[in-house]
């Protein structure tokens, strides 16, 4: 590098020399025939030379030919920016050697002259170039940052997404592997699957939250934008069947709940008018069971019959409409349900045998007094 710099200096140097300006035309090189002025002046040249051909070798090599390697990782460019930096504050401590030797150098220059002019000019030069390096740094130091932040959040995305995708596959497996066999395994499996869809719900909402944040580093309309688009929308419709799926479940547990207790209700009435029946048929028998033969042919009697019999006929067809309700709930062919017809049917005849019985006794009764009771 210094080569191609020497170069221009010796020209001047040798114009220098020619005009007469150093006020000697001795060659350069023979101390013997050279003035202390000249010999300082050429020492000094030399040194200037030096110094900025070393200096602007650096800033080449900085401008044109430090480059980044290809395709590579976050800390193999970091460990290049270090090498930019300590290449730059070199280049400004090199500019300081140039500095001082072209202080000397110009000190023993004419102010008017042209080099005095052309060493000016350069020295511009390379504050302007170490300037624009200066910035080019900055430029590389904001890439670098910008690209740790894209990779953080990067990195936090994919573990957000990662976790998601694990507690959705755990909602599939869970329902796979659910027995539900009863009402209360059923209760079970709701609160697990519930329990499941909210944690699956909080883990993509917060993979749909860095995705978006991520989003922010990523190109609008690239591939990779789009991807995340495509994610976070997979995402939000998952939570969404996955919640809908929950409240189908619970909608039909409570269906069925409600039908249970529905159920239970009916035969606890159904229990309860049969009881009923039975007691009214009960009184009603020993009501008719107590009375001597004589005594059933007496008004007063047939008329506290003919209200027990009422009675339990009112009973009997409140218990049969009970058992009409169970029915909807049974099984056809069930016990349950041939049982509760069984009853009706016990029902029913005996309320025709009591009607029966009623209408023999009310009949003799008015075949003996036709005209009825004559003391009401």
């Amino acid at each position: 590098m210094s080569r191609f710099m020497l170069l221009p200096a010796l020209l001047i140097l040798a114009a220098l020399l020619v005009s007469g300006c150093t006020g000697t035309r001795t060659m350069i090189g023979l101390e013997n025939n050279t003035s202390t002025d000249d010999a300082q002046k050429i020492a000094a040249h030399n040194e200037y030379i030096k110094a900025a051909g070393e200096l602007s070798g650096e800033i080449d090599f900085l401008k044109n030919h430090y480059r980044p390697p290809q395709n590579c990782t976050l800390d193999e460019y970091r460990q290049w920016l270090d090498g930019f930096r300590d290449r730059l504050s070199l280049c400004r401590r090199m500019y300081d050697n140039v500095s001082l030797a072209a202080e000397k150098y110009l000190g023993c220059l004419n102010e008017s002259s042209e080099e005095y002019a052309s060493i000016a000019s350069k020295d511009k030069g390379f504050l302007e170039d170490i300037d624009s390096l200066d910035g080019l740094y900055t430029q590389y130091s904001d890439y670098l940052n910008v690209s740790a932040k894209k990779m953080a959040a990067l990195k936090d995305y994919q573990d957000n997404l990662n976790a998601s995708v694990e507690e959705y596959n755990g909602i599939i497996a869970y329902s796979k592997g659910a027995k539900v066999d009863s009402e209360e395994s059923y209760a079970r499996f709701l609160d697990g699957f519930n329990a499941r869809v909210s944690a699956y719900e909080s883990k993509a909402n917060a993979a749909i939250a860095s995705g978006e944040e991520y989003l922010k580093y990523c190109e609008p309309g690239s591939a990779e934008y789009n991807a995340v688009l495509d994610n976070n929308n997979a995402l939000r419709e998952n939570a969404k069947k996955c919640r809908e799926a929950y409240n189908n479940y619970k909608n039909d547990y409570d269906g069925r709940m409600r039908a249970r207790n529905a159920a239970t209700s009916a035969f606890s009435d159904y229990k309860e008018k049969m009881d009923r029946a039975s007691a009214a048929a009960g009184e009603l028998e020993a009501y008719r069971g107590t009375a001597k033969a004589l005594e059933k042919l007496d008004a007063g009697w047939l008329e506290g019959y003919r209200e027990r019999l009422d009675a339990f006929k009112a009973a009997c067809g409140d218990a049969i409409a009970a058992g009409n309700v169970c029915k909807q709930y049974l099984d056809p062919s069930g016990s349950e349900y041939k049982s509760i017809e069984s009853n009706e049917k016990s029902m029913e005849d005996a309320m025709a045998s009591y009607e029966n019985n009623y209408s023999k006794l009310n009949a003799m009764y008015r075949n003996l007094h036709p005209l009825g009771p004559l003391i009401q």
